[in-house]
């Protein structure tokens, strides 16, 4: 199952997949890991290929951890747009 071109959830729904407008291929899912007395649920993310790239990347999440991560991403884009706004603005 291959990334989806623009961005959504797999058959599966345990992958989000997001092209990049650079061409890099983002995986997001979950992992399941421990057993049933010691669960340990992980969020990944998968930072895929571009050209020009040696290989891939990825990171394990804690559940707290992604959420942290996920405010973070949210709180930068949030600037980056009011930034160009501003720039807009000021022409």
């Amino acid at each position: 199952m291959g990334p989806d071109p623009v961005a959504g959830a797999g058959a599966d729904m345990r992958h989000d997949y997001l092209r990049t407008s650079c061409g890099r291929e983002l995986t997001v899912g979950r992992l399941a890991l421990g057993d049933a007395h010691h669960p340990a649920a992980r969020v990944f993310v998968d930072l895929g290929q571009c050209s020009g790239c040696e290989g891939t990347e990825w990171a394990g999440l804690t559940v707290a951890e992604a959420r942290q991560f996920a405010q973070a991403v949210l709180a930068q884009a949030a600037a980056a747009e009011r930034e160009c706004q501003a720039r807009h603005r000021a022409r």
